[in-house]
């Protein structure tokens, strides 16, 4: 028979035995945590890295003039990675960009083609180690600029007009396109074209950009352009009043001079023209008078 004090010795021999070998010494390791800039979760040395988020992408403006810097700024998140440590690369079709990381500025040069939308892209990218294995993330972004260059689109838009009105084989309805349908100018130059045209020929001109103003609300704008038109009476019964009573002989050539200058718009993402005016270098005279519409009222 086993005796009482033999069975408790085995009994506390074996659950000794048992402890240790499940413990091994007694002691665990813990796991060490996950390594690179994105932290997250550790499964079997897998690293979960979320996505970064770009909030929102602004400008300093969204009208930019060529040589005229504006400011871009980023606001970016990720849960892993401080928004610091991100990699973050600016690109256009035109321009260059000034600076680093969330906030840059943008500027485009002289050579630029104008008027246009520009798309400023931003791409940002977080790098990050699962196991050995480096991953990355990338987040773009865009917002778009209407880039300029006034000057040249204010100059170049009165002589487009103003060659357009020299040549008399062009239909008013041609010359007066880039006028403001919102401005009374388009009708008043309109109906003033049709009668050059039914009372004279143009056999010559010369134009040549003197100066322009731009308003500092970007809305409004003057160019002032020296023209001088030759041209010959083609009509016997002219319809402008300073031509009429015989005063302009079929066949007769005169020539006029002086500025001719135009009030302009910003509508629609360019500019326009409102209205056409001349001013004569010396008092008008009769056959400026007739040949440009002007009545003693204007």
């Amino acid at each position: 028979m086993v005796s009482r004090r033999f069975l408790a010795a085995f009994v506390l021999a074996v659950l000794t035995a048992l402890a240790g070998g499940a413990c091994s010494g007694g002691t665990t390791k813990p796991t060490p945590p996950p390594t690179g800039g994105g932290g997250g979760n550790n499964d079997g040395g897998i690293v979960t890295n979320s996505v970064p988020q770009i909030r929102s992408l602004t400008s300093s403006d969204v009208r930019a003039e060529v040589d005229s810097p504006i400011t871009l700024t980023a606001a970016v998140e990720d849960a892993e990675t401080p928004v610091a440590n991100l990699i973050y690369t600016w690109s256009a079709p035109t321009g260059t960009f000034s600076g680093t990381g969330s906030t840059v500025t943008w500027v485009a040069g002289q050579e630029a083609t104008t008027p246009a939308d520009v798309i400023l892209t931003l791409t940002v990218t977080e790098r990050y180690n699962s196991g050995s294995t480096q991953l990355e993330h990338k987040a773009t972004s865009t917002t778009t600029v209407r880039l300029h260059n006034s000057p040249k689109e204010l100059r170049e838009l009165s002589l487009r007009f103003l060659g357009d009105f020299a040549n008399s084989k062009v239909s008013p309805e041609k010359c007066v396109s880039e006028f403001s349908d919102s401005c009374r100018g388009k009708k008043d130059e309109f109906d003033d074209i049709d009668d050059n045209r039914h009372d004279f020929e143009i056999i010559g001109s010369t134009l040549r950009h003197t100066s322009l103003s731009i308003a500092p609300s970007r809305t409004t704008a003057t160019v002032h352009t020296f023209c001088a038109f030759t041209s010959r009476v083609i009509s016997a019964s002219p319809r402008e009043e300073g031509c009429q009573g015989g005063k302009c002989p079929v066949g007769s050539v005169g020539s006029v001079q002086g500025d001719c200058w135009t009030t302009n718009v910003y509508e629609k993402g360019r500019w326009w023209i409102c209205e056409s005016h001349f001013t004569g270098s010396g008092a008008l005279t009769l056959l400026e008078r007739a040949f440009f519409g002007i009545r003693g009222d204007r």
